[in-house]
């Protein structure tokens, strides 16, 4: 029986901000997706839309765009292909109108095409639903909305690297796929839910598929997830999966877990210096959510990729306070410095204390944040920090003490974000338990993704607490030129670029 089908892997359009820096780089989960199946023996394609049709952009209102290609483009590229079976990808929330688009303009062009959802937003939906129906006080309708389209037949959650080639194998034969772990599908009306898979051992990862991507495309639209990347030639890595801590407004320890698993080292020099000379890239940005939490292993890293003398950063974040004992955090900034390290992304969130303990769950103390950014900047590294407003119980004074405390500490850059809160987790049960939202879309007891959406103690509206986000952005990234002229012309190139920070995604 011939096991092998023509999968085509989709990455839907990217909602963004009109006149923003819209970032865009190949997604890893789908690299590894395309990676695994084709170890398989699959005729695999991968296809970001959002990527393809990068300068199309169709206004949604409220200072939103879609990016991407159009519906008749995507149908001619299916129609090409004919694949037998179209994995949808959604990271986040805000891609899901779109994912339910691919799937109906795939179904459109054969009905025989099996259309499989993953990613992010459908695992922590799953859950969420799970929960919905344990506690009956949640104000979460159980209703797994996604599954009630018609054109999407399966849902895989959780992580399923090694889990999908299997599905697609005995999709393909016709085989009954009802054991597969974390598989979502529906029978006789009823919907039935398999327990997601144990984390995959991710030392057995192949390299992502990159050469089934449109990297060139990517280096030259060059919007990579650093707001400063040194180069257009960019390689986005993975080195660890997991997170030890349990910040209530994120995804990562229900999705990766809580304990932090690391590829080898080895592996990851050797998919850096294959970069090198087949993409010719000179900038690596690690997508881990916590580099630094293990300082063996990321001096290991450090030692392998120095002589390769390429620059690389942290966009992603990692918490300020590890390893300040005595001279090791020092000396890990140091090394990092000295094997490339341009820029470390310090995960604040918050600048009381309060919000810290009681509202995001952040095992950090506010004193611990300025010896950190001290040290690093010591070390020859620029700072770039991340702060939250708008948490359910935050007061305006918060977060005004918020903005004061972080002009205090004294980073090379700031992004002020404001929360949106993403299913699956805690600010987002809570939100919608007690009906916190103003103009954001709410349907059938599912909060669906958009910039301010949270209703916000102290401001008459959303367009004025945007406002005041916008503001804060600007001041907080203006007062490096104030401080350090040199250190501002290391991180900025015009002016400009101090009001463009608060316009990416």
């Amino acid at each position: 029986m011939d096991t092998r089908a023509k999968v085509l892997l989709i990455s839907p359009n990217l909602k963004g901000v009109k006149g923003g820096i819209n970032r865009i780089q190949p997604g890893l989960g789908i690299g590894y997706l395309g990676a695994v199946l084709r170890q398989s023996g699959h005729e695999v394609y991968i296809r970001d839309t959002a990527l393809e049709g990068y300068n199309n952009e169709v206004d949604i209102g409220r200072n939103m765009v879609l990016i991407g290609e159009s519906d008749e483009a995507i149908e001619a590229y299916i129609s090409s292909l004919q694949p037998d079976i179209v994995g949808i990808s959604a990271l986040f929330s805000n891609l899901m109108e779109h994912a339910h688009t691919i799937a109906r303009i795939a179904k459109s062009v054969n009905p025989a095409i099996k259309v499989i959802l993953g990613g992010n937003h459908i695992s922590n939906a799953v859950w969420d639903y799970q929960y919905a129906l344990s506690c009956s006080d949640s104000g979460l309708n159980a209703r797994l909305i996604d599954m009630e389209d018609k054109n999407i037949d399966l849902c895989v959650v959780g992580e399923c690297d090694f889990v999908f080639p299997i599905l697609v194998e005995k999709t393909i034969n016709g085989e009954c796929c009802k054991d597969i772990p974390g598989l979502v599908y529906c029978e006789d009306g009823i919907l039935c839910i398999n327990p997601k898979t144990d984390v995959c051992d991710i030392t057995n990862l192949p390299f992502p598929a990159r050469d089934l991507m449109n990297m060139e495309l990517y280096f030259k639209i060059g919007c990579f997830h650093s707001g400063k990347s040194r180069s257009k030639r960019v390689l986005n890595v993975m080195a660890s999966r997991g997170c030890p801590e349990r910040c209530t407004f994120c995804t990562t320890p229900e999705m990766w877990g809580s304990n932090v698993r690391w590829r080898e080292p080895i592996d990851i020099y050797n998919e850096i210096k294959h970069g090198i000379d087949v993409y010719k890239i000179s900038e690596v940005q690690f997508e881990d959510d916590t580099l630094t939490v293990n300082r063996k292993k990321l001096l290991e890293i450090c030692n392998l990729i120095e002589p390769l003398g390429i620059y690389w950063c942290t966009p992603n974040g990692t918490k300020v306070n590890y390893h300040q004992s005595g001279s090791k955090q020092y000396e890990m900034y140091q090394r990092m410095s000295s094997s490339g390290c341009y820029q470390i992304t310090f995960a604040c969130e918050s600048g009381v204390q309060r919000v810290l303990d009681h509202i995001v769950n952040k095992n950090l103390k506010l004193r611990e944040i300025q010896p950190s950014i001290e040290n690093a900047k010591k070390a020859g590294l620029l700072v770039h920090t991340f702060w939250i407003v708008g948490y359910p119980g935050e007061t305006r004074d918060e977060m005004e003490e918020t903005i004061e405390f972080a002009a205090k500490v004294e980073a090379d850059s700031y992004s002020v974000a404001i929360l949106s809160p993403l299913p699956g987790t805690p600010v987002y049960r809570k939100a919608i338990k007690e009906k916190r939202w103003w103009n954001g879309v709410y349907e059938g007891g599912e909060l669906l993704y958009r910039n301010s959406l949270l209703k916000v103690d102290g401001f008459a509206n959303q367009e004025e607490f945007e406002r005041w986000v916008e503001e804060k952005n600007i001041y907080l990234n203006s007062l490096l030129k104030e401080r350090d002229e040199r250190r501002y012309k290391l991180h900025y190139k015009t002016d400009n670029d101090i009001r463009s920070l608060q316009k990416q995604t």
